[in-house]
C-alpha cells in the first residue's frame, strides 16, 4: 500500500480527534449530541484503524463476516448503554 494512503488515514484520525475535542469544548452542546457525536466519531476512527494499520480490508471475506458481527455487537452495547443513560 502506498503511503500516500496511510497519511490520508493519519490525517482523518487527526481531524477526527480535533472535532471530538471541539465539539467537546463547546458549553452549548447537550449532552446527548455530545455523547452520540463522540461515538460516532470514535467508531469511525476504530473502523480506518481496524482497516488500514491493521489490514483487514486484504482479508478474506469470512474473517470480514466476523468483524461485522462484533461490530454490531458492539453497537447493540452501546444503544443499550445510552439508552439506560436517559
Amino acid at each position: 500500500m502506498k503511503l500516500s494512503t496511510y497519511i490520508l488515514v493519519f490525517i482523518v484520525l487527526v481531524v477526527t480527534t480535533a472535532l471530538e475535542l471541539w465539539i467537546a469544548g463547546r458549553p452549548s452542546v447537550t449532552r446527548s449530541f455530545l455523547i452520540s457525536s463522540i461515538v460516532i466519531l470514535t467508531g469511525i476512527k476504530a473502523i480506518l484503524i481496524a482497516l488500514f494499520f491493521q489490514h483487514l480490508k486484504d482479508e478474506p471475506k469470512s474473517l470480514s463476516v466476523l468483524l461485522i458481527m462484533g461490530l454490531i455487537g458492539a453497537l447493540a452495547l452501546t444503544v443499550i448503554s445510552l439508552l439506560s443513560i436517559g
